[in-house]
């Protein structure tokens, strides 16, 4: 950690970091995402939840208490799921994640990173709202 920076403006900047890397890479497309002939897509989208949700989930109980629309339990559950339940993990279920719920969360991780005065990011292309899909089993890896 750089000297000046607490615990929580690192774990919000990885957090920032990872969550646009998953937007990101999940932007190849639905079809890249799910060829199983070449899964490297998927495992690239997997990881980048994972730290981005793992990072946010060391937030501290004051950083929520000030960013009360972050949902601190959400982003528990989410993290629980990709980190306890990979063998299990439903892909439906990592790319609402990705193409849901990662861009406005962060939208909203963006806006507790910036003073009042900056701009607001441009949200990633095919954003929307929460999707509440459900997990299954899954022997995909």
């Amino acid at each position: 950690m750089r000297p000046g920076r607490d615990a929580n403006e690192v774990n919000l900047s990885r957090g920032f970091e990872h969550l646009r890397a998953a937007i990101r890479y999940s932007e190849r497309g639905r079809e890249v995402f799910f060829d199983d002939e070449v899964p490297d897509t998927w495992l690239l989208v997997e990881a980048e939840l994972r730290k981005a949700f793992e990072s946010l989930n060391r937030l501290g109980q004051s950083f929520y208490e000030a960013n009360p629309r972050l949902d601190r339990r959400r982003i528990g559950e989410i993290r629980q799921l990709l980190t306890h339940d990979y063998a299990d993990l439903d892909p439906e279920l990592v790319w609402s994640i990705a193409r849901t719920e990662a861009p406005k969360l962060l939208r909203l991780v963006a806006r507790s990173r910036r003073p009042s005065d900056s701009p607001e990011p441009s949200p990633p292309s095919g954003s929307g709202g929460v999707n509440g899909a459900s997990r299954v089993r899954s022997g995909r890896r």
